[in-house]
């Protein structure tokens, strides 16, 4: 995952652009997705309320990686009982079009000049438990897959990711580390991320995708992968 000084810094532009975290908060019964800058290091509310229907679905899933139990969705914020090996969401904010006069949540034919514009889909995988069926995808959406148990790591260990679409691995995926980039995937959508301090672990792959620029010129599918070194407190 070899990157050069000029490519990291196209990274790190495209990387403070996307200011907000999506992540799920462990209650006491379960979990809350939630919205905002609690973690990105970026000034801002600390969780944004989303509409309810741009969570498309929140799973939970046992250490076999068979899906156990769907979140309710209808509600701000979306909740998800028990306590899973791994807890899955993911949300959609719908079109995005940026003009000379700010950024529209709406679709390209719907303004008069655009700039660029892009359809959003943002999705996070929490690990609490390990299971070894847990290295292997288990959506169809871009996905950070851990080869090995990542809740077994210290601080300074590297962890070898698969980055997955619709089941397979993805290639030009930037991943970034506690939102910093560390490089792109290749075609066999492998990576080596280094742990680099203790307690709450976040990885993200984002993966930008052609279309045909009615609507937008192109989607962003942004996946984040959370842990505890240790595992949950």
């Amino acid at each position: 995952m070899r990157i050069s000084t000029a490519f990291l810094a196209t990274l790190l532009t495209a990387a403070t652009a996307q200011a907000h975290d999506l992540w799920l908060d462990h209650k006491a019964n379960g979990y809350e997705l939630l919205y905002g800058h609690r973690h990105s290091g970026h000034s801002g509310q600390d969780t944004i309320e989303y509409k309810p229907d741009a969570v498309k679905q929140v799973v939970c899933f046992d250490t076999n990686g068979k899906a156990i139990g769907q979140g309710a969705t209808e509600s701000y914020p979306a909740r998800l009982a028990g306590d899973c090996a791994t807890a899955y969401a993911l949300l959609s904010s719908g079109y995005w079009t940026k003009t000379p006069y700010g950024t529209k949540n709406v679709p390209k034919d719907q303004v008069e000049v655009a700039v660029s514009s892009w359809l959003s889909f943002e999705g996070v995988k929490r690990i609490d438990h390990w299971g070894q069926a847990l290295a292997r995808p288990l959506t169809q959406d871009l996905e950070l897959v851990p080869l090995e148990d990542p809740l077994a790591l210290g601080e300074g260990d590297k962890l070898r990711l698969l980055v997955t679409f619709r089941g397979q691995p993805a290639a030009k995926a930037v991943v970034a580390y506690d939102g910093k980039p560390r490089g792109e995937t290749g075609p066999d959508g492998l990576v080596n991320v280094k742990v680099r301090h203790g307690g709450p672990q976040a990885i993200e792959a984002t993966l930008r995708r052609a279309l045909d620029g009615t609507k937008a010129d192109e989607e962003v599918h942004t996946s984040t992968l959370s842990f505890d070194l240790g595992g949950r407190p």
